[in-house]
Formats: C-alpha cells, structure tokens, sequence
C-alpha cells in the first residue's frame, strides 16, 4: 500500500503577513529607488557636472543659450588685446582665461570650462568655496545668504542622501526577507517580483515622459518669439536634466526586467511542479494495478 506525506496546511496569518509586508515593501521600495537616483546624481563627478551646467545655462541665456559663439568672439578678442594674453571676466574673482586655455573648445566647451571653475568650490564647500574665489570684500559679503538652490547639489547633500539609501535599503531588505517567508513555494520568487515591477513601472513611465518633454522642448523656438520665464527654465531643464532622466530610465527599465523575470520564473516553475504533482497519482496507481494481477 503506497504512502503519502500529509502537508500541513499554511497558516491563515501568514496570507494577512504576506499582503502587509508587500504594501509596506511597495512604499519604502519606492522611497529607495529615489534615494539611488539621488545619491548617483548628486556624486562628485555627476552633481560638479549638473552646477556647472546649470550655471552655464543661466549665465548663457541672456546672450542666445550655450552653443551661442557671439560672447566667446568677444573673449578671444579681450584676451588678444590684453598686454599678458590674459583676461579677467568678472572683475574681483580669481579666474583668468588665456588664449590656450579655450583652444579648440566650441562655444558651449568653453562656458563649461569656465563655470566648472565655480562649480567644483560651490559643491564641496558651498558659498565659502564661491567667495574663496572674490577678492572684492563687497562679492564676498553678497554670499553671506548662502548660493540659493545651487547648495542643494553639494558632498553635504551626497552624504544625506546616501545614509537615507542606507537606512531605506536595510528597511527594505528586512520586509523582502518577510515577504518570502510568508510567501509559499514559488511565491517566494513571485511576490518579491511582483512588488518589485509595481515600484518600478510608475517611476519608468514618469522618466520616460519626463525625457519626450525635454526632447520636445529643445526644439528651436519659433522665429521672433520672446523668452518668457516658461521658455527661459524650460532650456535650462533641457541642458541641465537629460543626463539624469536617461540614468533613472535605465534604473527603472533594470528593476522592471528584473520583477518581470522573477515572476515569469515563478510562474513557470509552478505549472511544472503541479504537472509533475498531477502524474505522481496516476503512476502510483499504475503501480498497484500492476502489483496486484497474477
């Protein structure tokens, strides 16, 4: 006589575990993935790259934007003029430019060779590494108040933002873990996925809209149009957030592959195993039919 193993059936408790642990997995998820977007933009080599040209493009607007030549015409000129082929943009600040220093460079590679120069003071040390820069005690009193929203982009903030990754990601581990044991069977591959793609999607359709917008605005303006101050921030987006919008698509597109793909191994995985569970009863009685003829 054949023998099966009896399974203990699943504990009510755990369903109700399972659906709380995966809402507050969804919520703090979320909160992570902003935080690792944060924390890679806002890295030295990324967060001097987005003060520099975001100053840039401020500084550039007025003159026709950061491929506008007509400024650095004027720049090669002064420099020619000078007596020590030197010239000294903005009086009272400790920044010279000479002729080799912008060899080569086009328009926008020379205001960002420039602005570079502020940018780098101004992400590590703030309004004190800009007026590390003046020599003019009037510049330097001007930053008393600090640089305005430049200072959000700064090592201070990089480190913030990377002990809220730290805290968030620990937190979202231990719910992960909790989720796959109030999980069953291939359900620990399945719901951890599923949350997953669910963090992901929203964050990957927001990006990508984000990115159409910026393409669709750095469209040249209609001829004779004037700047309005939709216009004028609308081109600093566009210089300034590409970079970040297609690393966080990227994120997004990764975390929405890596969800799909968990959960179409679960569900693969669950239709062989039952397939397997519906043949064992039949072999077995097979097996007892066989046994029992003369």
């Amino acid at each position: 006589m054949g023998t099966r193993r009896e399974l203990k059936p699943r504990p009510y408790w755990h369903v109700d575990g399972k659906w709380v642990t995966g809402i507050l997995l969804l919520f703090v998820l979320n909160i992570t993935f902003l935080a690792l977007i944060l924390v890679l933009a806002t890295t030295p080599e990324q967060g001097i790259a987005l003060l520099t040209t975001t100053l840039a493009s401020s500084y550039s607007a007025e003159g026709g934007g950061l491929d506008e030549a007509g400024d650095i015409e004027i720049v090669k000129q002064r420099i020619a003029e000078s007596p020590n082929g030197e010239w000294q943009p903005i009086p009272g600040m400790r920044i010279v430019v000479r002729a080799e220093d912008i060899a080569g460079m086009t328009p926008r590679e020379m205001r960002l060779w420039f602005f570079r120069q502020w940018a780098e003071p101004i992400y590590y040390d703030g309004a004190d590494g800009l007026a590390s820069l003046m020599t003019d005690p009037d510049m330097q009193s001007e930053l008393e108040g600090g640089v305005g929203p430049l200072g959000i982009i700064s090592a201070e903030t990089h480190g913030k933002l990377k002990t809220a990754l730290a805290v968030s990601g620990l937190i979202s581990l231990v719910l992960l873990g909790l989720l796959v044991f109030f999980s069953h069977r291939f359900g620990r591959l399945g719901s951890p996925g599923c949350i997953v793609l669910l963090a992901a999607i929203p964050g990957l359709v927001l990006m990508s809209g984000a990115r159409g917008w910026l393409e669709h605005s750095a469209q040249p303006p209609a001829a004779g149009g004037e700047e309005t101050f939709i216009t004028r921030y609308s081109q600093l987006a566009v210089d300034v957030l590409p970079g970040v919008v297609n690393q966080a698509i990227q994120i997004f597109l990764a975390l929405t592959v890596l969800g799909a793909g968990l959960m179409v191994v679960a569900l693969v995985g669950a239709i062989f195993f039952r397939g397997r569970k519906d043949k064992a009863p039949a072999s077995e009685g097979l097996d007892r039919q066989a046994r029992s003829l003369p």
